[in-house]
């Protein structure tokens, strides 16, 4: 299979600078105003401090947090079952009452069948006029 650039363009990493350029412009207000409130370069040594923090104690966050993974899964679970369950009887109920809508609108459309071929059979038990003569 050949490979088209247009195809396959969306899945590949943007390898070229048009978007540091970019980045330029869109934090050139940022810039102008960091030096008027440093709580903005605070901030970001704050979230860059505890994201280095969090790197190194990957370890120990995945051990305390893999028993609350492992119970919330689990939850789930059984939710999604009486979920299923609940969907399933519903959906029982909704075809019984259609069989039911079902069998009661073939019963009235013979009944008015039946009224239609009494019409008929009396309107040609009647003799017309040209019948007479």
């Amino acid at each position: 299979m050949t490979e088209l650039s247009e195809t396959l363009a969306r899945f590949r990493l943007p390898l070229r600078r048009d978007h540091l350029k970019q980045a330029r412009e869109f934090a050139a207000p940022a810039m102008r105003y960091a030096p008027k409130n440093p709580f903005i370069l605070i901030g970001a040594g704050v979230v860059a401090i505890l994201g280095i923090v969090a790197w190194t104690q990957r370890d120990k966050i995945a051990a305390k947090a893999g028993p609350l993974i492992e119970d919330a899964k689990a939850k789930g679970l059984t939710l999604m079952d009486e979920a299923k369950a609940k969907s399933q009887t519903l959906m029982d109920d909704a075809a019984a009452k259609g069989q039911d809508l079902l069998e009661v609108a073939k019963a009235k459309g013979e009944e008015v069948a039946e009224k239609v071929a009494s019409v008929r059979r009396g309107a040609a038990a009647r003799p017309t006029l040209t019948d007479v003569h």
